[in-house]
């Protein structure tokens, strides 16, 4: 209970001693989730946002004064196509028992709170990948389910992805996931679940293993070794490296079968014992606030204001979007709209960016910085073993007129430059090609750096951005 209250702190209501549990919806009891975290669409932002559940655990947390020990912990986020298992896993990790034919239906970020023998471990679980939508929301539910993977990414240490038998969606999706900078450049831990839900004998899950996790994923049979209760136990799993990543395998299979007898119970409690052990890597556990930071150095590249308004000004339609915690609601909300008490009022109009692209299997966003309907500057990248070096061709700003917002794998650059022939009398104009106007850059890093150790340098039109990379 204790990481619990670490997570709802940022909720909780001021001068009271409890969580305002009134104003909250509630988790489905189905569900191993403690606390979950509505956002099921960027295009919500524009009128309610994103509302906030707690399970009935969650309600009953006092608050109390945070120590350094129950505000820490280790975040582990659980990712996988659709109907691979997820929720069961975490049924398991919980000990949750569920009819076998329960369909579990995650929603936005839904979180789980780790139980009395595992205090300090919380699970982060995003919301099902695949699931049919109505096709006038397909590019909002893309863009959503893609932040949802960025967020999970971004606040955990550790990542579990979950597949059943092997298919080339999972393996893209797995490649995908190890090609992020999140992955690749942080030293995060991967683990493979193989989760045969629908397998029940021994000898077919041997099958299983020596074609697609030994055969395909080219992986090694491993013995590990733990303690617990003054007793050792034995836990069976493999390992492999995709790009010197290290990935460890484990296996389930069909509950109540011959093969879940032999597998699932060693599996669960060597993946929990691995996360255990973890205390280096355990964080600040101020969760919401941290996402809410995170969405906030994503949400300008994504959503604009569509402002119909032909009088407005560029500058109010590309303003900085921002979100934060509604003054007395549960819900989190675009910054001009935390007051209101009717959110269902005076609607931001929303439109997805035209800069928006995708990797390989729609997964992940990059943003084109080339068709986005304003100028870019041109830029050259480089690396080398300790920096990433950008330089970027600026002529004719002053000190102060271009703001560079750095993080931990992109650098975002935006400015204006007034049209010249404003400083002329009444000038004919025969040719125009040097670009006025507002600009905007997203520079992305293929290595994680330091933002604080960042350095600029101006020179005769070109800044010089010197990014030092984060130790691996």
């Amino acid at each position: 209970m204790a990481v619990l209250r670490s997570i709802l702190g940022s909720i909780a209501v001021p001068n009271d001693d409890k969580l305002a549990w009134y104003k909250f919806k509630r988790v489905q009891k189905t569900t191993p989730y403690d606390v979950v975290i509505g956002i099921n669409s960027l295009m919500a932002l524009g009128t309610i946002g994103w509302d906030i559940k707690l399970s009935e655990k969650a309600i009953t947390v006092q608050r109390e004064t945070s120590t350094p020990e129950n505000n820490r912990g280790l975040i582990v986020a659980v990712l996988g196509l659709y109907n691979r298992g997820r929720s069961f896993l975490l049924n398991q990790f919980s000990k949750i028992q569920l009819p076998n034919s329960q369909l579990i239906h995650t929603e936005g970020l839904s979180i789980t709170a780790g139980g009395k023998d595992y205090p300090n471990i919380i699970f982060v679980n995003t919301t099902s990948t695949d699931t049919a939508i109505p096709k006038d929301k397909l590019d909002d539910k893309k863009a959503t389910d893609a932040l949802l993977r960025e967020i999970a990414l971004h606040l955990c240490s550790h990542i579990i992805i979950v597949v059943n038998r092997l298919h080339a969606t999972d393996q893209i999706y797995i490649q995908q996931i190890l090609k992020q900078p999140k992955t690749s450049n942080s030293n995060k831990s991967v683990i493979i679940v193989h989760n045969l839900m629908d397998v029940e004998s021994v000898k077919e899950v041997e099958y299983i293993i020596n074609t697609e996790v030994q055969g395909i994923m080219e992986a090694e049979r491993e013995i590990m070794e733990y303690r617990m209760n003054n007793e050792t136990h034995k836990v069976e799993f493999f390992h492999s490296k995709h790009n010197n990543i290290k990935l460890r395998h484990f296996i389930l299979a069909k509950t109540g079968s011959k093969a879940a007898k032999q597998w699932n119970t060693q599996s669960i409690s060597g993946i929990l014992n691995i996360l255990h052990i973890a205390t280096e890597y355990r964080q600040n556990l101020d969760i919401i606030n941290e996402m809410i930071n995170f969405v906030n150095s994503k949400l300008s590249q994504l959503l604009i204001v569509n402002d119909q308004n032909e009088d407005s000004s560029s500058e109010i339609k590309q303003q900085k979007l921002k979100v934060r915690m509604h003054a007395n609601k549960p819900n989190i909300v675009l910054s001009q709209r935390k007051d209101l008490e009717d959110l269902t009022i005076n609607p931001v109009q929303l439109i997805l960016s035209s800069k928006l692209v995708y990797d390989d299997g729609g997964y992940f966003i990059r943003i084109d910085s080339i068709n986005n309907g304003q100028w870019q500057p041109l830029y050259n990248l480089y690396e080398t073993d300790e920096n990433i070096h950008v330089i970027i061709e600026l002529a004719g700003f002053k000190e102060g007129e271009v703001i560079i917002e750095v993080a931990d794998d992109e650098i975002h650059i935006e400015g204006r430059r007034d049209d010249f022939k404003k400083l002329l009398n009444n000038p004919i104009v025969y040719q125009t090609k040097i670009p006025m106007g507002l600009f905007n850059l997203s520079i992305a890093l293929n290595s994680m750096i330091v933002p604080k150790k960042v350095t600029l340098e101006r020179d005769d039109g070109l800044y010089k951005i010197t990014c030092p990379k984060k130790e691996s």
